[in-house]
């Protein structure tokens, strides 16, 4: 191979790689820009939950642009109280965007390998997951 050969195919990113820049990059600014905008006010506050509006029930997502918020504050009481999954996946996701940062500077750093029974646990401790963080948003919702 040439040497124009050489350099292309080291500058080459593999896919996962390149994913994980955007999975990281789009976190980053979803969370930036829950940071910057006033919730409260105009035009954020104008906006109503289609499922809420319809059943009276908090929908899944219910809270989780305040938890990204306060996360970007660094406030992570609030955020917990405003959506604790929401808040678990905004500082994940920082999480994330740091290992992606480092295995971008060429540190080894191994994703955790599940066995069958080990996957089988985590579908089960997200679904029941899942289920106490909405049954925790519906009764903030109600006081």
């Amino acid at each position: 191979m040439n040497r124009e050969g050489e350099i292309v195919e080291a500058l080459a990113v593999p896919s996962f790689r390149g994913t994980a820049i955007v999975i990281s990059a789009l976190h980053l600014g979803v969370l930036a820009t829950a940071g910057l905008l006033p919730l409260d006010a105009p035009p954020l506050s104008l906006l109503a939950c289609p499922f809420r509006a319809a059943t009276g029930l908090p929908c899944l997502g219910c809270g989780c642009l305040h938890a990204f918020a306060a996360v970007a504050h660094l406030d992570p009481g609030a955020a917990f109280l405003a959506n604790p999954l929401g808040s678990l996946v905004a500082i994940g996701g920082v999480g994330f965007a740091l290992a992606t940062a480092v295995r971008l500077c060429g540190m080894p750093l191994a994703a955790p390998r599940l066995g069958p029974s080990g996957a089988r646990f985590a579908r089960i401790a997200i679904a029941v997951s899942i289920v106490a963080n909405w049954c925790f948003v519906a009764a903030r919702v109600a006081r």
